[in-house]
């Protein structure tokens, strides 16, 4: 499901929602200028390149590894002219399987969304990429000369443009998300030992009746998508302000 709160809706005022048409359109008219989380592309994804080098899954990459953003194709990135695309040339189930091809680990939460204008002339295609708690991803790829040999990059986000992680960069991010990991798993332990001491012992000791006992808990995703004062890092940043019930 695509993310309700984009560098868009930052830029615009808008409330948290759907992104559509008009707030693509009037973004670009505001000249917004291309950023960490916000990439603009005249043209669809074209298909790899130099033997199995694949561009889409690189730039995807490079968000999901730095904290999530918008790949906005049809509108040219120098001048930010909203040009359009044709939807009929728009294939998001080939676009997936070049990103499940080449990009691991998997990335489950990418959404591809055609926004049309309202009298239908102009159409842009959305890539929504939320930052990854699995990050880094690596891209892997072969050069055309040695289609034997595959090769694996981490790209990540440096403010308009992608880079790639030098090794201390992707010991510092796998450190991080092994930390990730570990603090999930202690929230949830906690949080068993919370309930198992709230819970009557007499409730829990009767059998189970029809009606399941809830016991909801919300934890910080991922950050809203402000303008960084500084260099961000090449790993997701610290949840900020979005919110994931479950």
């Amino acid at each position: 499901m695509a993310r309700s709160w984009t560098r868009l809706h930052e830029h615009l005022g808008a409330a948290p929602g759907p992104l559509d048409f008009g707030m693509v359109a009037k973004a670009a008219a505001d000249r917004l200028a291309e950023s960490d989380d916000l990439d603009w592309k005249e043209q669809l994804p074209q298909p790899p390149r130099e033997g199995r080098w694949n561009e889409l899954a690189k730039d995807i990459t490079a968000m999901a590894n730095t904290r999530g953003g918008l790949i906005i194709f049809g509108v040219r990135d120098a001048t930010c002219e909203l040009v359009g695309i044709d939807p009929d040339e728009v294939n998001i189930e080939q676009y997936a399987q070049w990103v499940r091809n080449h990009v691991q680990p998997y990335l489950p939460d990418l959404t591809f969304t055609v926004l049309t204008s309202t009298d239908g002339a102009t159409s842009v295609l959305v890539a929504d990429v939320p930052a990854s708690p699995m990050a880094p991803h690596l891209v892997y790829g072969t050069a055309a000369r040695d289609k034997d040999q595959q090769a694996a990059v981490a790209p990540y986000r440096d403010r308009d443009h992608t880079a790639w992680m030098a090794e201390h960069q992707l010991e510092r991010a796998y450190r991080d998300r092994f930390t990730r990991a570990q603090r999930a798993e202690d929230e949830a332990h906690h949080l068993l030992a919370h309930a198992a001491e709230t819970v009557p012992p007499s409730t829990q000791s009767q059998p189970p009746t029809s009606s399941p006992w809830p016991a909801p808990n919300a934890r910080f995703r991922a950050p809203l998508p402000a303008r960084p004062a500084r260099k961000p890092p090449p790993w997701p940043r610290p949840p900020a302000a979005r919110v994931a019930i479950r």
